[in-house]
C-alpha cells in the first residue's frame, strides 16, 4: 500500500505569519521537524514573536492540504485560506504540515494550548 502525496500549495512567508498574527499574539505555537525555526527560536513561542522571525526569514513555504480531493494541486494561497488546512488533533489542537520551498523536510508547526493555558493562569494570578 502506497503513501498518497497531499496536495500542496505554495504559502509566501509574509501570509503564514499573518495567519499567526490573526490568530492571536497570545497563543503559543511549537514547531516540530524544522531545523530553520528551532535553530533561530526557543519553542513553545507566542505567535507573535514566531511570526517576527518567519517575516525576517522570508522565505516561500509549501503547505499541505490534509483535505484536497486529489494529489499535488499547485497553487497560491494566502492567510485568509489556511484554516481550511488545519488539522485539529487531540483537544482541538490546530497543527499545519509545512516545508520551505527550497526543502524537502516537512514540519509541523503546532498549537501549544497547554502552554497558552499556563500563561493565562500565570498572567490572571499576577
Amino acid at each position: 500500500m502506497g503513501v498518497t502525496k497531499r496536495s500542496e500549495y505554495e504559502l509566501a512567508a509574509d501570509e503564514l505569519a499573518q495567519w499567526i498574527d490573526d490568530q492571536g499574539a497570545d497563543i503559543y505555537w511549537t514547531v516540530d521537524g524544522d531545523p530553520v525555526l528551532t535553530g533561530r527560536i526557543s519553542f513553545p513561542s507566542p505567535g507573535d514573536e514566531l511570526a517576527e522571525d518567519i517575516r525576517k526569514i522570508g522565505k516561500s513555504l509549501r503547505v499541505s492540504d490534509p483535505y484536497a480531493d486529489t494529489e499535488a494541486k499547485e497553487g497560491v494561497v494566502t492567510s485568509l485560506e489556511l484554516d481550511r488546512m488545519v488539522e485539529k488533533e487531540e483537544l482541538a489542537t490546530r497543527v499545519l504540515e509545512l516545508r520551505w520551498e527550497d526543502s524537502q523536510i516537512l514540519w509541523l508547526l503546532v498549537e501549544d494550548e497547554e502552554t497558552t493555558k499556563s500563561v493565562h493562569r500565570e498572567t490572571s494570578a499576577g
